[in-house]
């Protein structure tokens, strides 16, 4: 199972899943589809999200409070979110359950 993890309106992405999904790729678009949202690869010059180098081992990290605030999300607590990726939409799927 992939994770990733979501704490301070930030997402965190290990080396190994950005490698298996966005291999040199540089930024990400976030989307919101019903229960799900979508984090889907972008050229740079197509903007987007950066993926930020967080240190040696090559993890990732995309600073997404503004987008996550948009739909009233407390960001507050850590939270471990499962991801799949959906060839359909060509995006790493995942759901954030507010209590």
């Amino acid at each position: 199972m992939n994770q990733i993890r979501l704490s301070n309106g930030n997402l965190y992405l290990e080396n190994e899943l950005y490698e298996k999904y966005f291999s040199s790729i540089d930024s990400i678009a976030l989307v919101e589809k019903g229960s799900l949202f979508l984090m889907m690869p972008v050229q740079q010059a197509g903007g987007g999200l950066l993926l930020k180098i967080r240190n040696a081992k090559g993890d990732r990290m995309v600073h997404a409070i503004e987008f996550f605030q948009q739909y009233g999300l407390e960001l507050e607590q850590d939270k471990i979110l499962d991801v799949t990726w959906n060839s359909d939409l060509c995006a790493l799927t995942f759901s954030i359950n507010e209590p």
